[in-house]
């Protein structure tokens, strides 16, 4: 039996498989909550009954997997791949960057799991790419079939694509951090409420990430917060995509993505994606698509699950 978990910098998500076809028992708890990973890990295990059925696992971790010891980015959490391992999966133990093992389902999905942004373009054979922001900004790549992790959240943002309210914004941020805001700093659950905070003038409001973005329809604040980072994101989109030569599609994920880009947004998204001066041609058969699961990660550890 293998344990398959997609472990982000706020909620670990926890499922087992037996057959590699499909998960259960799926369950989520809080990394707060918890010293270690071993505990989350523990935990999911003791309180479904799997401490003596479970001898595997998949893991995807919100980190760079670089070596034996992993640090999260946007979490407190180290711990060694070989030490877990010892401890709780005797028989095999797969770690691998938690964008890295959704794009391992992006290759399975149906039609009926997708929403094409702007316009139907077919995904083609060429290099994917897969962006999803959420505490952090991740994104990998898929070319030749080959997953391939990247760090690409930490780029810093390009002067160039500075609207006069978005440079409010990054001065803001100088002032308050003393350095450069990344494209993760804004792209992420924590750039949502920054934003706010900057053009609300309110640095005590009690919105939830959510509220702002769902209150964009009667809020003109949460309304400019909103445009402003599907502005950033499709800015974003459009630099990553020329870096990768991502002529086979560029698939977004997650909660924060599916909740920006509703179906009034999706024309202007497409159009500031492709503005570009000597690239739009590539840029518009480019397909763009929003992928609707929430299930990503199991879908994708399942597809590692079979080589482990």
């Amino acid at each position: 039996m293998i344990l398959l978990a997609d472990i982000g910098a706020t909620n670990a998500r926890f499922s087992i498989t037996e057959s590699f076809v499909e998960y259960s028992l799926s369950d989520r708890l809080n990394i707060g909550d918890y010293n270690s990973l071993e505990d989350i890990c523990l935990a999911y295990l003791t309180k479904h009954d799997l401490l003596q059925k479970v001898d595997k696992a998949v893991l995807g971790v919100a980190a760079p997997v670089i070596n034996d010891e992993i640090t999260f980015v946007n979490a407190d959490i180290s711990f060694r791949a070989s030490e877990l391992k010892k401890k709780l999966f005797k028989k095999g133990l797969t770690v691998i960057n938690d964008l890295a093992l959704q794009a391992h389902a992006v290759k399975r999905l149906e039609e009926d799991e997708i929403i094409y942004i702007g316009k139907k373009i077919m995904p083609n054979a060429g290099t994917r790419i897969l962006i999803a922001p959420g505490t952090g900004l991740g994104l990998a790549g898929i070319t030749n079939n080959e997953v391939i992790s990247t760090e690409a959240g930490h780029i810093n943002i390009s002067d160039k694509v500075l609207r006069p309210t978005l440079k409010k914004i990054v001065d803001s941020f100088v002032s308050e951090n003393t350095r450069v805001p990344t494209y993760e700093d804004f792209l992420s659950g924590k750039g949502i409420s920054f934003f706010y905070k900057v053009l609300s003038g309110n640095s005590n409001s009690t919105y939830t990430n959510e509220d702002i973005l769902q209150l964009a329809e009667s809020d003109e604040q949460c309304k400019e917060v909103k445009n402003l980072l599907n502005y950033l994101l499709a800015s974003y989109l459009r630099y990553v995509t020329l870096v990768w030569g991502a002529s086979g599609g560029v698939y977004l994920s997650g909660s924060i993505a599916n909740t920006l880009l509703d179906k009034n947004s999706h024309k202007d998204f497409r159009e500031i994606f492709e503005d570009s001066e000597t690239m739009n041609e590539f840029l518009t058969i480019t397909p763009l698509i929003l992928i609707k699961l929430d299930d990503i990660g199991f879908r994708g550890a399942l597809e590692v699950a079979k080589e482990l």
